[in-house]
């Protein structure tokens, strides 16, 4: 198929020009006729003043003598003519102004004697000149057309590629551009495919949702059950670590549907303007009472930004309640503005995460190494979560090391910021 593409550009631009190299030539050949004959007419008839003025004061043999002269100083050649064709003469005629001879110009002596003026190296030039307009134009305009055509395809590739990026990011409701700016065939393959892994990402949201739904209420009943068995003293430690499974199994389930819900109603979120630091101070006055460790905030006076509220405090829900499982004493959630950069940083004191596995942490249902505390962290979707949402606000997250010890996580809410 490329060959054939090929081929037929190849095919069109050797037509084009087939097609513009003659017309150049006429219209070129037309303009230089008439634009020598001028400039001809104007340069020789200063000679044939002279001459015709020189003339009377000279036999034959100067005047051929002076004409030899004249021959040998310039670049004209000067001989007399004897053609009866030219008798009707008056002053000056101009022949072959441009044709693969010399150029020729007859001019008439005294009312009697012809001579001729043969112009040598006025050709080479106006040759030049006439071969550029013939080939070197036509090849250029090619050359600019395929250029056009060319930074025009990469304009299109690059508008496929910005809805490739979207679709790479999440978005997989986007699609690519069908009309002029379709590349092809490719763009209706590549929506397609979109399409497609739209399709299969919904179902196995809709599944996964609807496992979770159903696995409520025999989790439900389960830990009724538990309440109410009679329990001899030897067996209470088993049902306490069954009551501890079933609740783990509620916060796997909780999380599944949080997630859900995210994916789902992210696309309808209302967003508003509000003063960043008062949220942070007063959500974690209240999230600080279900910690087991402390919360330093570090914030400045004020920092509006616009965005949704509940989702600025999910993911401060989740990032605190991140740090506070693997904290030790402490946790301190700080906010700086530096350079239009506005960054939100959750620290804690604890072992920290492994550098590789800073990019795992944000997978769904990935946990760190359970080693470092001997019991379940949790179901691995809190970080997801966050990322999901920070994903619609253009924002980025981070891991690294904290001056505290453990890890630090870095959110850049620069998209957010109202400057």
């Amino acid at each position: 198929m490329t060959s054939i593409r090929f081929a037929f550009a190849s095919l069109l631009f050797v037509s084009l020009f087939l097609v513009i190299n003659p017309l150049l030539t006429s219209l070129a050949t037309s303009y230089f006729s008439k634009e020598l004959k001028k400039d001809v007419e104007l340069d020789y008839l200063a000679y044939v003043y002279a001459l015709e003025a020189a003339r009377p004061g000279l036999d034959d043999a100067q005047w051929q003598a002076l004409l030899a002269q004249i021959s040998e100083k310039s670049n004209l050649k000067v001989q007399t003519l004897d053609k009866p064709a030219f008798e009707q003469t008056t002053k000056l005629v101009i022949e072959n102004v441009y044709d693969e001879e010399l150029q020729t110009v007859i001019a008439k002596i005294q009312g009697k004697e012809l001579i001729a003026f043969s112009a040598v190296g006025v050709q080479g030039s106006a040759g030049a000149i006439l071969n550029f307009i013939q080939y070197g134009l036509p090849l250029g305009l090619i050359l600019v057309l395929f250029l056009l055509h060319s930074l025009w395809l990469q304009f299109r590739l690059s508008r496929l590629e910005h809805a490739s990026k979207l679709i790479a990011q999440g978005l997989l409701s986007k699609r690519a551009d069908t009309g002029l700016l379709a590349v092809g065939r490719v763009n209706y393959a590549f929506n397609q495919m979109a399409e497609k892994l739209e399709c299969a990402f919904a179902q196995q949201r809709n599944m996964i949702r609807a496992v979770s739904h159903e696995l409520k209420t025999p989790l439900f009943r389960l830990q009724l059950k538990l309440e109410l068995l009679d329990v001899p003293p030897k067996n209470k430690n088993l049902v306490r670590e069954l009551f501890e499974e079933c609740e783990e199994l509620e916060m796997l389930v909780h999380e599944i549907l949080e997630f859900s819900k995210v994916e789902q109603f992210s696309a309808k979120i209302s967003v508003s303007n509000f003063d960043l630091c008062t949220l942070i101070n007063e959500y974690i006055i209240t999230l600080e009472k279900y910690c087991n460790h402390p919360i330093t905030i570090n914030c400045p006076n004020s920092v509006r930004i616009r965005a949704c509220q509940t989702d600025v405090k999910r993911v401060l829900h989740n990032l605190i309640v991140n740090a506070d499982k693997f904290a030790v004493e402490q946790i301190r959630v700080s906010l700086s503005l530096c350079n239009a950069q506005l960054l939100l940083t959750v620290e804690d004191d604890g072992i920290g995460i492994a550098e590789d596995k800073h990019e795992l942490v944000f997978q769904a249902f990935f946990t760190v190494d359970e080693s470092r505390s001997g019991k379940r962290r949790g179901a691995g979707l809190g970080l997801t979560i966050v990322k999901e949402i920070l994903l619609h606000y253009d924002a980025g997250i981070s891991v690294s090391r904290s001056e505290l010890g453990g890890a630090c996580l870095t959110i850049n809410l620069s998209p957010m910021l109202i400057n």
